[in-house]
Protein backbone atom coordinates (compact mmCIF):
# COMPACT_ATOMS: atom_id res chain seq x y z
CA UNK A 1 0.00 0.00 0.00
CA UNK A 2 1.35 3.75 -0.64
CA UNK A 3 -0.24 7.06 -0.04
CA UNK A 4 -3.22 4.95 1.58
CA UNK A 5 -4.03 3.60 -1.37
CA UNK A 6 -3.94 -0.22 -2.19
CA UNK A 7 -1.65 -1.56 -5.20
CA UNK A 8 -2.86 -5.10 -5.97
CA UNK A 9 -2.98 -6.88 -9.24
CA UNK A 10 -5.19 -8.70 -10.10
CA UNK A 11 -3.00 -12.01 -10.07
CA UNK A 12 -2.35 -11.85 -6.63
CA UNK A 13 -6.02 -13.23 -5.98
CA UNK A 14 -4.62 -16.17 -7.94
CA UNK A 15 -2.77 -18.76 -5.83
CA UNK A 16 -1.26 -22.20 -6.66
CA UNK A 17 -0.58 -24.51 -4.08
CA UNK A 18 1.81 -27.34 -5.23
CA UNK A 19 1.32 -30.73 -3.37
CA UNK A 20 -1.70 -30.18 -1.04
CA UNK A 21 -2.86 -33.72 -1.62
CA UNK A 22 -0.17 -36.70 -2.06
CA UNK A 23 -0.47 -38.51 -5.87
CA UNK A 24 -1.77 -42.14 -3.81
CA UNK A 25 -4.43 -40.26 -2.33
CA UNK A 26 -5.10 -38.36 -5.95
CA UNK A 27 -4.78 -42.22 -7.99
CA UNK A 28 -7.32 -43.65 -4.62
CA UNK A 29 -10.03 -41.16 -5.80
CA UNK A 30 -9.38 -41.49 -9.38
CA UNK A 31 -9.97 -45.43 -8.97
CA UNK A 32 -12.76 -45.44 -6.73
CA UNK A 33 -15.33 -43.58 -9.10
CA UNK A 34 -13.66 -44.27 -12.95
CA UNK A 35 -16.31 -46.62 -13.81
CA UNK A 36 -19.26 -45.23 -11.27
CA UNK A 37 -22.61 -45.03 -13.38
CA UNK A 38 -23.35 -41.73 -12.47
CA UNK A 39 -20.89 -39.76 -14.86
CA UNK A 40 -22.82 -37.20 -16.89
CA UNK A 41 -21.77 -33.86 -19.38
CA UNK A 42 -21.13 -31.32 -16.86
CA UNK A 43 -23.36 -28.36 -17.54
CA UNK A 44 -23.46 -24.64 -16.96
CA UNK A 45 -26.68 -22.29 -15.79
CA UNK A 46 -28.33 -22.72 -18.69
CA UNK A 47 -27.86 -26.66 -19.14
CA UNK A 48 -25.18 -28.79 -20.99
CA UNK A 49 -23.82 -27.19 -23.65
CA UNK A 50 -20.90 -28.67 -25.55
CA UNK A 51 -19.88 -25.83 -27.15
CA UNK A 52 -19.18 -24.18 -24.29
CA UNK A 53 -18.21 -26.47 -22.15
CA UNK A 54 -17.53 -30.01 -23.02
CA UNK A 55 -16.52 -32.48 -19.55
CA UNK A 56 -17.84 -35.14 -17.90
CA UNK A 57 -18.49 -34.64 -14.14
CA UNK A 58 -20.03 -36.60 -10.88
CA UNK A 59 -21.51 -35.21 -7.73
CA UNK A 60 -19.07 -36.92 -5.37
CA UNK A 61 -21.14 -35.51 -2.25
CA UNK A 62 -24.54 -36.56 -3.55
CA UNK A 63 -26.38 -38.85 -1.32
CA UNK A 64 -26.51 -41.18 -4.87
CA UNK A 65 -22.85 -41.85 -4.81
CA UNK A 66 -22.06 -41.86 -1.52
CA UNK A 67 -24.78 -44.46 -1.03
CA UNK A 68 -24.19 -46.47 1.76
CA UNK A 69 -20.48 -47.18 0.60
CA UNK A 70 -17.54 -45.92 3.97
CA UNK A 71 -15.08 -45.73 1.62
CA UNK A 72 -16.92 -43.00 -0.53
CA UNK A 73 -18.22 -41.35 2.66
CA UNK A 74 -14.45 -41.61 4.38
CA UNK A 75 -13.47 -39.83 1.16
CA UNK A 76 -15.43 -36.96 1.06
CA UNK A 77 -14.63 -36.45 4.58
CA UNK A 78 -10.47 -36.54 3.70
CA UNK A 79 -11.69 -34.25 0.37
CA UNK A 80 -13.32 -31.60 2.63
CA UNK A 81 -10.47 -31.90 4.89
CA UNK A 82 -8.13 -31.23 1.79
CA UNK A 83 -10.39 -28.35 0.67
CA UNK A 84 -10.39 -26.53 4.03
CA UNK A 85 -6.63 -27.04 4.35
CA UNK A 86 -6.19 -25.32 1.08
CA UNK A 87 -8.85 -22.50 1.93
CA UNK A 88 -7.30 -21.75 5.07
CA UNK A 89 -3.81 -21.71 3.33
CA UNK A 90 -5.15 -19.21 0.65
CA UNK A 91 -6.30 -16.42 3.28
CA UNK A 92 -3.52 -17.14 5.32
CA UNK A 93 -1.25 -16.12 1.95
CA UNK A 94 -3.50 -13.12 0.89
CA UNK A 95 -3.19 -11.51 4.69
CA UNK A 96 0.08 -12.66 5.29
CA UNK A 97 2.17 -12.71 2.43
CA UNK A 98 0.14 -9.96 0.21
CA UNK A 99 -1.19 -7.80 2.76
CA UNK A 100 -4.44 -7.94 1.56
CA UNK A 101 -6.39 -6.12 4.97
CA UNK A 102 -9.35 -7.76 4.78
CA UNK A 103 -10.29 -11.60 3.69
CA UNK A 104 -13.82 -13.48 3.15
CA UNK A 105 -15.65 -14.80 6.14
CA UNK A 106 -16.14 -17.90 4.57
CA UNK A 107 -18.83 -20.60 6.24
CA UNK A 108 -19.09 -23.96 3.68
CA UNK A 109 -18.49 -25.18 0.61
CA UNK A 110 -20.82 -26.64 -2.07
CA UNK A 111 -19.72 -30.40 -1.89
CA UNK A 112 -17.31 -31.40 -4.90
CA UNK A 113 -17.33 -32.20 -7.99
CA UNK A 114 -15.40 -34.81 -9.78
CA UNK A 115 -14.49 -33.76 -13.31
CA UNK A 116 -13.32 -36.00 -16.55
CA UNK A 117 -11.39 -33.92 -19.26
CA UNK A 118 -11.01 -36.49 -22.46
CA UNK A 119 -8.76 -35.38 -25.54
CA UNK A 120 -10.75 -32.79 -26.89
CA UNK A 121 -12.54 -31.46 -23.91
CA UNK A 122 -12.67 -28.00 -22.51
CA UNK A 123 -14.24 -25.04 -20.85
CA UNK A 124 -14.13 -21.97 -22.63
CA UNK A 125 -14.01 -18.60 -20.81
CA UNK A 126 -16.34 -18.10 -17.97
CA UNK A 127 -16.72 -16.79 -14.47
CA UNK A 128 -18.42 -18.85 -11.31
CA UNK A 129 -20.78 -16.33 -9.75
CA UNK A 130 -24.20 -15.31 -11.82
CA UNK A 131 -27.41 -14.47 -10.16
CA UNK A 132 -28.77 -16.46 -7.40
CA UNK A 133 -25.57 -17.50 -5.47
CA UNK A 134 -23.47 -16.34 -3.61
CA UNK A 135 -19.98 -17.77 -4.68
CA UNK A 136 -16.97 -16.50 -3.09
CA UNK A 137 -14.09 -18.22 -3.84
CA UNK A 138 -13.59 -21.07 -6.25
CA UNK A 139 -10.86 -24.04 -5.78
CA UNK A 140 -9.76 -26.54 -7.91
CA UNK A 141 -7.40 -29.83 -6.94
CA UNK A 142 -5.85 -31.39 -10.11
CA UNK A 143 -5.45 -35.55 -9.54
CA UNK A 144 -3.33 -36.14 -12.41
CA UNK A 145 -0.46 -35.20 -14.94
CA UNK A 146 0.73 -36.67 -18.38
CA UNK A 147 -1.71 -34.95 -20.30
CA UNK A 148 -1.13 -31.99 -22.80
CA UNK A 149 -3.47 -29.14 -22.55
CA UNK A 150 -6.06 -28.65 -20.01
CA UNK A 151 -4.30 -25.63 -18.92
CA UNK A 152 -6.14 -23.17 -16.26
CA UNK A 153 -6.13 -19.75 -17.90
CA UNK A 154 -7.21 -16.70 -16.87
CA UNK A 155 -8.19 -13.05 -17.35
CA UNK A 156 -8.55 -13.51 -21.04
CA UNK A 157 -5.22 -15.30 -21.73
CA UNK A 158 -3.21 -12.97 -19.57
CA UNK A 159 -2.54 -15.14 -16.47
CA UNK A 160 -1.66 -19.32 -17.81
CA UNK A 161 -1.38 -21.95 -14.97
CA UNK A 162 -0.26 -25.72 -14.81
CA UNK A 163 -1.15 -27.83 -12.96
CA UNK A 164 0.29 -31.20 -11.47
CA UNK A 165 -1.24 -34.11 -9.31
CA UNK A 166 -1.72 -32.89 -6.27
CA UNK A 167 -1.62 -29.29 -7.09
CA UNK A 168 -4.50 -26.48 -6.04
CA UNK A 169 -5.48 -23.19 -8.04
CA UNK A 170 -8.16 -20.80 -5.56
CA UNK A 171 -9.19 -17.58 -6.92
CA UNK A 172 -12.35 -15.42 -6.56
CA UNK A 173 -15.18 -16.44 -7.79
CA UNK A 174 -16.66 -13.11 -9.08
CA UNK A 175 -17.02 -11.00 -12.27
CA UNK A 176 -13.19 -9.65 -12.17
CA UNK A 177 -11.49 -13.29 -12.74
CA UNK A 178 -12.83 -15.38 -15.64
CA UNK A 179 -11.14 -18.04 -16.60
CA UNK A 180 -11.33 -21.25 -18.67
CA UNK A 181 -9.69 -24.75 -18.87
CA UNK A 182 -8.04 -25.11 -22.17
CA UNK A 183 -9.07 -27.95 -24.60
CA UNK A 184 -7.03 -31.08 -23.69
CA UNK A 185 -4.70 -32.15 -26.52
CA UNK A 186 -3.56 -35.65 -25.24
CA UNK A 187 -4.36 -37.89 -22.38
CA UNK A 188 -6.78 -36.75 -19.88
CA UNK A 189 -6.91 -34.53 -17.06
CA UNK A 190 -9.16 -35.65 -13.72
CA UNK A 191 -9.63 -32.44 -10.99
CA UNK A 192 -12.22 -31.65 -8.73
CA UNK A 193 -13.68 -28.55 -7.97
CA UNK A 194 -15.46 -26.91 -5.51
CA UNK A 195 -17.17 -23.03 -4.11
CA UNK A 196 -17.21 -21.57 -0.89
CA UNK A 197 -19.69 -19.23 0.31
Amino acid sequence: MANGEYNYNLSDFIVVMRNVISKEECDKIINLYQGHSAWDWAGTVSGVDLNHRKVKQIYLSDTSVLGSSNEARMMDQNIFNVMSRVKDLYLKTLHKDRGVLHVPDIQRDEGYQLLHYSQGYYFKEHVDNFTGNSRVLTCTLNLNSGYEGGLFRFLSGEFDVSLGAGDAVMFPSNFMFPHEVTEITSGERYSIVTWFH
